[in-house]
Formats: structure tokens, C-alpha cells, sequence
């Protein structure tokens, strides 16, 4: 038997899983990140089920009904629309709703760096559940695609991982959406920060602001220009003009584009204040350094 959910698919309507429990993880078991196992599941009334201490973090999104979760002592009542996670090597028992059992989703992540993503997610040490602040359906979807390309092939294994990333990016972005996530650390240090930001700014000298570089990074402005200054010791406006004033001087040697698309090139729209930076940096004006280096480069 099966039943049409919410979306229009088909689910089952059984206690048996869906779920799709490949064999590549045996060798990738020293990668940084990857997937275990996944499935659907649909509960009958009251069905328990004693995890012992089993490898992974086995990240649960509910799509309908309710639970419990019992884990260090403590109870929760769980519901559709939440989340809740079971770590690793952790002892812990769940059971079905006598009257509204739930029926879920769920990924099981291994690997060094999967303790990490689940608190990029909001699963810290004392955090087991969570309310979802994505479409439950969205993480359904992504399984279902996974149970659908079982193939133990590279191509299939590579699509799988992608799919599992995702389910693992929308947990964090809940997190992100949540009041709480302000508040909590992300596990990035100072150094990743700015790092970030250089690469960033590296990559779009042309068209970046930094009025939206904070807000690209996801931090505060006023936290990025403090933690910059006291790591480069410069403001990541003046980074930013260096990275300019570099990349212009390499066209200006290297290619014979007029002054006005170097500016363009380099994120000035102005080519008088354009010319009037670069004199400034090097004592020369965009024309006159191009005709001194320029044979210096042909030379070389």
C-alpha cells in the first residue's frame, strides 16, 4: 500500500524503510566527509528502536507526526517540522507516537570533519533538536533522489555525495535562519575570516564593495574591518586598493588596453581618480609607468 504525501508523491504507508546503505563508504572511510547511509521511514505506533552507540551522526528531519527521544538522561517530545540528530557513538532510544507516529527522513554522516558540519548546523554538545526552518519537503526530495541512483558506479557515488552536501547545507542554513545562530560561534577562527575575505576580494577586485563584504562573508562590518586591521594590519580598504593597484599595473605592462579599461578593469569608473591613485602608489601616472616598464618587460 502507499499514500500520496503533502507534495503529491508516493510514500509508503508501511513500517518497512526505504533506504539505501552503500558499500563505498568501506573505502572511504579515511575522507574528511561522506555518507553512510539514508532512507525514508514511516513508523507503525510505538515502534522503538535502541540505538547502541552506532558510528556517524545520524541527522533525522521530520516530515509528519511525532516521537521521543531519549538521550544523557533527558526526554524530548518531537514533531513534524523539526530536526534531530543522534551522535556518534552515543547510546540513545526513540520511539513512534502511540496516536501520530512520525514518519522521516534521515542521513548518516562519517568522517573527520562530520562532527564539524553538525555544529555548523547547530548540534552542539548539549543540542540534539531542532525546529527546521527549510521546507521538510526539500530534504525529502534530496533522499529520494539519492534511493533512486543506487548504482555502485563513480558517476552515481559522486551524485550521491552531491545530494548528501546538500541535505547537510540546507541543516546549516536552518540553523542560519534561527534566532540562536547570532549567538553561536561557527567554529571558523579569526584567520578563516580574513583569509575569506582576501580570497574574496582577490577573486572580485573588479566589481566588490566592502560596504557588501561583510555581508558576503556573513559577520559583522564593523567586526571584519577590526579583525582585518589586526591581522594584515591595514583596512580591507586599503587591501582592496593594493589588489587594485597591482592587477592594473600587470595590464598596464602586459597589455596595450587604453587607460580607461584598465580603470574599468580594476573596479574604477573614473579614470581621473583612477590616475590619481595609481600616481599616488607609484609616483608615476598610468601612462608614464606603462612607457618606463614596458621595455623592461619585453626585455625580460
Amino acid at each position: 500500500m502507499s499514500e500520496k504525501n503533502g507534495q503529491g508523491m508516493e510514500t509508503p504507508s508501511v513500517f518497512k524503510a526505504l533506504n539505501y546503505h552503500g558499500i563505498e563508504y568501506l573505502r572511504n572511510k579515511d575522507s574528511t566527509l561522506y555518507m553512510k547511509t539514508c532512507g525514508v521511514q514511516r513508523c507503525l505506533p510505538g515502534y522503538t528502536y535502541p540505538h547502541n552507540a552506532r558510528e556517524g551522526y545520524h541527522l533525522h528531519v521530520v516530515l509528519s507526526g511525532k516521537g521521543l527521544l531519549r538521550v544523557r538522561g533527558r526526554e524530548y517530545r518531537i514533531h513534524k517540522g523539526q530536526m534531530f540528530l543522534l551522535k556518534d557513538r552515543e547510546d540513545v532510544f526513540y520511539q513512534a507516537d502511540l496516536e501520530d507516529p512520525w514518519y522521516y527522513v534521515w542521513i548518516t554522516y562519517c568522517g573527520e570533519h562530520a562532527r564539524r558540519y553538525m555544529i555548523y548546523a547547530g548540534f552542539t554538545e548539549d543540542v540534539y533538536v531542532q525546529d527546521c526552518n527549510i521546507d521538510p519537503m526539500e530534504f525529502f526530495n534530496l533522499v529520494t533522489e539519492i534511493l533512486e541512483r543506487p548504482h555502485l558506479n563513480t558517476s552515481s557515488e559522486i551524485y550521491r555525495m552531491s545530494l548528501a552536501i546538500r541535505f547537510l547545507s540546507l541543516a546549516i542554513e536552518s540553523w542560519e535562519k534561527s534566532g540562536d545562530a547570532s549567538r553561536q560561534k561557527s567554529g571558523l577562527t579569526v584567520e578563516d575570516y580574513v583569509h575569506y575575505a582576501i580570497r574574496f576580494m582577490e577573486s572580485n577586485y573588479s566589481d566588490v564593495k566592502i560596504s557588501d563584504l561583510a555581508d558576503y562573508i556573513g559577520i559583522n562590518r564593523t567586526y571584519l574591518s577590526a579583525i582585518f586591521r589586526e591581522k594584515m594590519h591595514q583596512s580591507p580598504q586599503e587591501y582592496l586598493m593594493q589588489v587594485r593597484m597591482e592587477k592594473s599595473r600587470e595590464l598596464l605592462i602586459k597589455t596595450d588596453v587604453p587607460i580607461y579599461v584598465v580603470a574599468k578593469e580594476v573596479g574604477y569608473q573614473d579614470q581621473m581618480a583612477f590616475s590619481k591613485i595609481f600616481r599616488k602608489k607609484y609616483g608615476l601616472s598610468p601612462e608614464q609607468y606603462r612607457k618606463k616598464h614596458r621595455d623592461e618587460y619585453s626585455i625580460s
